[in-house]
């Protein structure tokens, strides 16, 4: 097939072990892909920082053709809100080659010009509903904020009309997609995954003692750093602990919060304890995971992080190590308790200490969530399960 994708976020520049990332990668082996975004040209030096952690997806790059909505240095959100204005662009794009199929994901303006435009051409869309866009408009730093509850109410809106103009919809959690009149026989369930054979557990003696968390209990976060985390809870936690436990905490990734976190963890007085890490490579990421005796998914308890399905959840358990998690419905639906759940600080102060008491349990944790994901959550196994509705939704 020809595969016409449509995407919210720039692939070139964003973290490159996204959702999309690992659709593209499957499909590519077997598809032709085309692939029309936004231009990501502000994204900041920790996110887009070095040749070294883009490697692992370049090829990617070499094997597709990949074009921008502009390369005009406006925001992203005007970028996609000016797709329908500027449209003909668009159709300019499109008209440069014929495809069997549209795949739209997570997007707004843009994957609704793109669809209208194909259904004009007989060629079918699959809508991709990865986040909770409109509340994401909400409370986006990228919008100022006397605008954000109009960049949701608009965002509402032209999400209904790409659900309506869809064939088919395809969707990460039941709770992401609840507040959204979907006819049933239009949804399929595609949840986020992860790649089993690159994340596993490694040994990390090295790699610890490079870190400075030799002889440490090591409580970790992975992934960029944005406004739906919420750091202070485990922060108060990790500051009361200190004094009674030998604890370190590893933080990768970078991100629009990466300051922001910095400066909590000043204002805890826990700076000395913290180790900040930065975006570091894909293929390292199962590394910097092994060196940790848990990981943390600190989610605010807002709609954004209520309707997610974090892919740092299944890396956590496809390297065996175990998970606290703000408990959030998206986590709750996909793993059950399979991890454990805190929500304020007294809990992280709880369950950090169980953890830490328990070697046996954090092992049996480890084994029971690498089971898990082998059989519920392989990107291979999902990735073909998206091949199979992209092929079945083809014909008009």
């Amino acid at each position: 097939m020809k595969i016409l994708v449509s995407s919210l976020i720039d692939l070139k520049k964003s973290s490159h072990n996204s959702r999309l990332h690992q659709f593209l990668k499957y499909l590519m082996e077997r598809h032709q892909i085309t692939v029309l975004s936004i231009n990501d040209w502000w994204k900041a030096s920790w996110d887009d920082k070095s040749d070294d952690y883009r490697d692992d997806f370049n090829y990617l790059f070499d094997n597709m053709e990949y074009f921008y909505l502009t390369n005009k240095k406006i925001s992203p959100v005007l970028q996609d809100t000016l797709s329908i204005i500027e449209s003909n662009r668009i159709k300019d794009i499109l008209k440069k080659d014929e495809y069997d199929i549209h795949f739209s994901y997570n997007c707004l303006c843009c994957g609704y010009v793109v669809t209208k435009y194909l259904k004009s051409k007989n060629v079918n869309t699959i809508y991709d509903i990865a986040d909770n866009l409109p509340e994401m408009a909400r409370t986006s730093p990228q919008i100022p904020i006397f605008l954000r509850p109009l960049g949701g109410l608009m965002s509402e809106i032209v999400m209904q009309k790409n659900i309506q103009s869809a064939k088919k919809i395809t969707y990460t959690t039941k709770s992401l997609i609840d507040s959204y009149k979907i006819p049933t026989k239009k949804l399929e369930l595609i949840p986020n995954g992860v790649d089993t054979k690159v994340f596993k557990k490694y040994p990390s003696i090295k790699l610890k003692t490079k870190l400075g968390l030799n002889n440490s209990f090591v409580i970790g976060h992975v992934g960029v750093l944005r406004e739906w985390l919420d750091f202070n809870p485990l922060f108060k936690a990790f500051k009361s602990l200190t004094d009674s436990f030998n604890l370190k905490l590893l933080i990768v990734g970078g991100g629009v919060g990466y300051n922001d976190v910095m400066r909590l963890a000043k204002k805890y007085r826990i700076f000395e304890d913290v180790v900040f890490a930065g975006t570091v490579p894909y293929s390292l990421v199962p590394d910097y995971i092994s060196c940790m005796d848990v990981g943390v998914i600190p989610f605010k308890r807002d709609r954004v992080s209520q309707d997610s399905q974090p892919l740092k959840l299944f890396e956590y358990m496809a390297c065996e190590t175990p998970v606290i998690a703000t408990n959030v419905k998206g986590i709750i639906e996909s793993v059950g308790d399979l991890v454990i759940y805190a929500s304020d600080g007294d809990d992280y102060r709880e369950k950090i200490t169980m953890l830490y008491n328990d070697e046996e349990l954090r092992r049996k944790m480890g084994l029971i969530g690498r089971k898990f994901v082998e059989e519920n959550y392989d990107w291979s196994r999902i990735s073909s399960n998206l091949e199979n509705v992209l092929r079945d939704s083809e014909d008009i």
